[in-house]
């Protein structure tokens, strides 16, 4: 796993692009249609959710979308970015449906088998621990949930990878490497594509298995 900017940079570079998040061209180019493909991808594979949680939640967009499809679910987010969890806070003051907390990706300040649904868009590819954020999305998810994953997919990983490391930027992966951090999450992956053939994204619909039913004893 190639190794990113230290967790200190990283957060400061969002603390200070934080203010002017929501103003940015990368909201109507970028993150707005990926936030409505993850949302789409989760539609066409679950129920209608009442707990949402997102990972790298940003000023809570990709929720505020989740709300206007799902009017009735509860909204969390979680971020890295002090800076962007205030910014969230401050947009959601008051809204009893929104809650924003500062947490790691790897250690979710969240209890177990709590959502329906839990996604990330645009964000694996900053946490430091790739397989433990996809671990703890997994204990976060209730039994039939689903995880829905958007990241960049990078093109000719093999060749940039030095100037990716060389660069202290991001741990880009290429997608056989996710699916398997997934699968070995214990997660079904029921969906894997890409979207915007003129763009490199990756998209992967995971669901966590039923609780198996408890045995029953011989009478």
């Amino acid at each position: 796993m190639m190794r990113g900017m230290s967790p200190k940079r990283r957060e400061g570079h969002f603390d200070r692009w934080a203010p002017r998040y929501d103003r940015s061209i990368h909201q109507k180019l970028v993150f707005g249609p990926v936030h409505e493909a993850v949302l789409g991808a989760f539609e066409a594979f679950g129920a209608v959710p009442g707990d949402i949680l997102d990972i790298g939640c940003g000023t809570g967009r990709l929720l505020e979308a989740a709300g206007r499809r799902w009017t009735g679910a509860r909204l969390i987010g979680i971020d890295a970015s002090e800076g962007m969890i205030a910014e969230a806070r401050h947009k959601h003051d008051g809204e009893v449906r929104f809650s924003f907390e500062r947490g790691d990706s790897s250690r979710l300040p969240l209890e177990d088998a709590s959502f329906d649904a839990v996604f990330s868009t645009v964000s694996f590819h900053h946490w430091g621990d790739q397989s433990g954020g996809i671990r703890e999305a997994a204990r976060v998810l209730r039994p039939g949930g689903l995880f829905v994953l958007a990241d960049i997919r990078m093109p000719f990983l093999s060749i940039l990878r030095p100037l990716v490391i060389r660069g202290g930027r991001s741990n880009f992966l290429p997608p056989r490497a996710v699916r398997q951090l997934i699968e070995e999450a214990s997660l079904s992956v029921e969906a894997e594509r890409r979207f915007w053939s003129f763009s490199s994204f990756q998209l992967f619909v995971a669901r966590k298995p039923d609780a198996p039913e408890p045995s029953k004893g011989t009478a």
